[in-house]
């Protein structure tokens, strides 16, 4: 039995190992994108599927996901942590609605009325 007969599988792309040009396997990533996700990597640390599916705005089918490795890679969680600070974080809360009442937000004159709108007949 010869070897030649075998074909290999598809290629497990590492997504927290590898550089942009094997990343580019991934349907929907082009040149740029894998370029800003390793630049990602390099700031925020290791990606995981959710943030890698909001990156190429669509969720990963089953087959794609049997392509990919999300092990994560020490050497970006021990950058990313020894570069963030505290002041690198922001703490936000969403807008409660008496807050943006607060900051001027005035509605229009159709949205106060209700269902039957003016009244006027």
């Amino acid at each position: 039995m010869s070897s030649q007969n075998i074909s290999p599988g598809p290629q497990l792309v590492r997504v927290n190992f590898d550089p942009p040009q094997m990343l580019t396997l991934i349907s929907g990533i082009g040149p740029n994108l894998a370029r800003v996700i390793v630049q990602l990597r390099q700031e925020s640390g290791n990606l995981d599927l959710d943030t890698l599916e909001v990156l190429i705005r669509r969720s990963l089918s089953v087959r794609e996901l049997d392509q990919l490795d999300f092990t994560e890679n020490p050497m970006l969680a021990a950058a990313s942590q020894a570069s963030g600070t505290e002041e690198d974080y922001i703490d936000w809360e969403p807008l409660s609605r008496s807050r943006v009442q607060e900051s001027g937000f005035r509605s229009t004159p159709y949205l106060d009325q209700g269902p039957r709108g003016s009244g006027a007949v």
